[in-house]
């Protein structure tokens, strides 16, 4: 399902939950962090991919996709695929047409992904035993940075946690929109 979101002040958002958009992913180098879990809780799959505009300024543009496979193991993996493609177009309903998006997650951006997701999930005392995977991605040369690419990733581990929840009462967008604004 894929659900696009006006946000206010010029900010736009796509959540695609339990899919991830099509994009060609060419497989590269992978980087890998192990958390061990105090209280490890068994869950079930999840795919959740964000792709967020903000404003025009020096970063306002990224998608990501999530991949969540569930385990009964007291870890918690979390994995970033470097797939630069910066010769394959991405289709963006939200850029329509003013600057090129490139499918793919650079290697530049791998890191702060990486980084980002092992805050929230700390921060978070997160409980959710499995693997997670950063495999999906776009960009833009102008467009994208670590800033925004380390804001998408901490929306998109605070979302999955809200769908792994069971009795969570926030929206989608309110989860955005909280994140956001830290």
């Amino acid at each position: 399902m894929k659900v696009t979101n006006d946000l206010g002040k010029f900010r736009k958002a796509v959540i695609w939950k339990n899919e991830l958009p099509s994009i060609p992913i060419k497989l590269g180098q992978e980087l890998e962090i192990t958390l061990e879990l105090s209280r490890p809780i068994v869950s079930e799959d999840k795919k959740l991919a964000l792709e967020l505009k903000l404003p025009r300024n020096s970063s306002y543009y990224a998608l990501l996709g999530i991949e969540f496979i569930a385990n009964q193991t007291s870890k918690l993996i979390i994995k970033t695929v470097i797939g630069d493609s910066s010769n394959s177009m991405f289709h963006s309903e939200l850029e329509q047409g003013k600057e090129n998006i490139y499918s793919g997650i650079p290697a530049e951006y791998a890191e702060i992904i990486l980084n980002s997701a092992k805050e929230i999930a700390i921060e978070s005392k997160w409980l959710y035993s499995g693997r997670i995977t950063f495999a999906c991605g776009a960009h833009s040369v102008v467009g994208s940075s670590e800033a925004i690419f380390s804001k998408v990733t901490k929306v998109l581990m605070v979302l999955l946690q809200n769908e792994l929840t069971a009795d969570t009462f926030l929206s989608d967008d309110s989860v955005i929109l909280l994140e956001m604004d830290k």
